[in-house]
């Protein structure tokens, strides 16, 4: 089981420049939190809905993501085997990506993370092999940018709380006076800021966590039928067409991709 990633960062501080950290089967809710580390991770079984203050999506099997130095972020893990590499932030400055992406994983970034897997027993110093092997990796990155279902949040502090907690399980009908109400605003005001602040109307914004819950429920191997009722669909029909329109693939095919 992986080190929760706040205590990791505590325990190798701000001094050394590269840590690797391995994750064996592990399940876990984390905080959202900052450290002074870029982190770039790799899944190989398992899946990461993963959170910062901006956005959720889902990282599945096969892909690998990137979070730059201080960016805030947590996540839900799911059965995840892989390994993380954090970087400290003068290392990513110079070398990485200034933006977090999402990543489809080719062989090439698997063998820069075996090879680091091998090399980095503890926290380290950069080498100068490092250097070499960051700038190969920053190319695979800017040339193998996934298109996850993107989930924007909202700016407003007690919106994105409201809506955030909902979203990680959206079993809970809620109509568009409720939400106004839990975020203290009328209707009006709730629908006016939430487009404004995500570009998108509350209930488009609904139905892409309900997908990228339903992705969540798929990966734990629930039934289409019973995703469906719990999700509040009218008929499995429907999930189906909104898993296709979000995803390009009826929630079977999904399944066997996460």
């Amino acid at each position: 089981m992986g080190i929760n990633a706040p205590l990791l960062i505590d325990r190798i501080g701000s001094e050394a420049d590269l840590f690797l950290d391995r994750d064996r089967d592990r399940t876990e809710s984390i905080a959202l939190h900052r450290h002074p580390h870029g982190e770039l991770g790799l899944i190989r079984r398992g899946h990461i809905v993963t959170a910062t203050e901006q956005a959720r999506w889902m990282i599945p099997a096969g892909q690998a993501y990137w979070v730059p130095p201080y960016m805030t972020h947590g996540g839900d893990m799911a059965g995840v085997d892989g390994c993380r590499l954090y970087i400290s932030a003068s290392l990513a400055q110079a070398l990485m990506p200034s933006e977090p992406a999402a990543l489809t994983a080719t062989p090439l970034m698997e063998a820069l993370m075996s090879r680091w897997e091998r090399d980095l027993q503890a926290p380290c110093l950069v080498r100068p092999i490092d250097h070499h092997l960051l700038a190969v990796m920053r190319d695979e990155i800017e040339t193998n940018l996934a298109s996850p279902v993107l989930l924007p949040m909202p700016r407003h502090a007690l919106t994105r709380a409201v809506l955030s907690d909902w979203a990680r399980h959206c079993e809970e009908k809620l109509s568009l006076d409720d939400l106004a109400s839990k975020c203290g605003l009328s209707r009006r005001s709730f629908t006016r800021r939430f487009h404004a602040e995500t570009g998108l109307s509350p209930g488009a914004w609904m139905q892409i966590a309900r997908i990228i819950r339903g992705c969540q429920l798929l990966a734990a191997g629930l039934p289409v039928t019973e995703i469906a009722l719990m999700l509040g669909y009218e008929s499995v029909t429907s999930f189906v067409t909104l898993c296709r329109a979000h995803t390009g693939l009826n929630p079977t095919t999904l399944r066997q991709k996460i």
